[in-house]
């Protein structure tokens, strides 16, 4: 089953809580998280964009962190965490190839995880 989100993808923030269906409550205003589908074949999935920066902030996940945007990249899930090829467990925040690719897609200094299963319905189980 590929991954796939449109580009113009549109999330929820609430309460610290960010979903990708609004619930039917008008009050919770959706966002548009920048997606850019560099990937495009099956293997694939996404890896979020967080930065220190709320200027360039879609949402926040809390401690001074912001997310800017996701990249679809190949590689798989393993529970609801994206490991890009190459990265298989392993930590990809700190990994420079990351920073740089957040800097030219996104614009602003920031690092790369994986945690983006959550879009798909995806557990930590599965």
């Amino acid at each position: 089953m590929p991954y796939w989100l449109p580009e113009d993808f549109r999330v929820y923030p609430n309460g610290g809580i960010v979903s990708n269906y609004a619930g039917g409550r008008r009050e919770v205003e959706g966002r548009i998280l920048p997606t850019v589908n560099q990937y495009r074949g099956e293997d694939g999935g996404y890896v979020a964009f967080y930065s220190r920066d709320p200027a360039k902030a879609v949402y926040s996940v809390g401690g001074g962190i912001y997310v800017v945007g996701q990249i679809r990249l190949k590689g798989r899930y393993k529970g609801r965490i994206f490991h890009p090829e190459g990265y298989e467990n392993q930590d990809i925040s700190a990994a420079q190839e990351f920073k740089e690719l957040c800097f030219k897609t996104f614009g602003v200094q920031g690092w790369a995880g994986g945690d983006t299963g959550g879009w798909f319905g995806r557990s930590v189980g599965r």
